[in-house]
């Protein structure tokens, strides 16, 4: 539960997460985007209750977009999340550089993807800089062509492994495939993203909630694969319960039914 909200100055923000990096058990953080119809209060608890059943040992952070919290107003969230690309740069720079961190970890998850394909992709590691380990793209909605050129910027080495997570079942995103009239990078069907430098996880055969969109935060079988992920940076072909399939000469990874 949410007991109290304080806003914070930058300085204090700067000055708090530095003290909470230096108190946790390892100087890392996980950074949750939520995704479309999300209000603040709501995107606070999901952070919280992935880093909770990830036994995250470090900081655990939200950045909260300004989704209006509203079903119907889908594109007006689209159009929110692009006129925030500058700010959620700003974001992790600021996390990158001046929080005595050594390792970032984020997850996004649906329009939250945005964000992640593109803005990091921009951005240029540091030495002695807070490294962007593990990169999780849960049931992205963004357009696959676009999601798989911008992703393809990933392999400079900027992200030590990059994991995506889709399903043939996720109605939501069928939904967005219908409005938009193009494959979503989200989709495990034919146009499943399969691409060189990212780990792809097929989640259609593990149960699902919420229209199949939320799986990747309330499913066991993900969060274990997660947890394995972030906390052992293991690839998938060290992780249980997961069959690697191989498809015009290349292959990606899907959950055992």
């Amino acid at each position: 539960m949410l007991l109290t909200l304080e806003p914070y100055s930058r300085e204090r923000f700067v000055m708090e997460a530095t003290n909470a990096g230096k108190r946790a058990d390892t100087p890392e953080a996980l950074v949750f985007v939520h995704g479309y119809n999300v209000n603040f209060n709501d995107a606070v608890r999901r952070a919280a209750q992935i880093a909770y059943d990830l036994e995250f040992a470090g900081i655990p952070m939200v950045y909260s977009w300004p989704s209006v919290a509203n079903m119907a107003k889908y594109f007006v969230d689209e159009t929110n999340i692009r006129l925030s690309r500058f700010h959620f740069q700003e974001f992790m720079t600021l996390c990158r550089t001046e929080l005595g961190l050594q390792a970032i970890h984020v997850v996004a998850h649906s329009m939250g993807n945005h964000l992640i394909a593109e803005t990091l992709p921009n951005e240029r590691a540091l030495a002695g800089k807070a490294a962007l380990r593990q990169i999780v793209f849960a049931a992205p909605d963004i357009d696959a062509e676009t999601f798989e050129k911008l992703a393809a910027t990933f392999a400079n080495g900027q992200v030590e492994r990059c994991t995506l997570y889709a399903s043939s079942e996720d109605y939501a995103l069928k939904a967005s495939k219908k409005f938009h009239g193009y494959l979503r990078a989200g989709d495990s069907g034919e146009g499943l993203i399969v691409i060189n430098h990212i780990d792809t996880i097929d989640a259609t055969a593990v149960d699902t909630s919420l229209l199949g969109h939320a799986y990747y935060g309330d499913n066991r079988s993900i969060l274990s694969d997660m947890f394995t992920l972030i906390r052992e940076g293991h690839g998938p072909e060290s992780r249980f319960g997961l069959k690697k399939i191989e498809r015009s000469g290349r292959h990606y990874w899907a959950f055992r039914p």
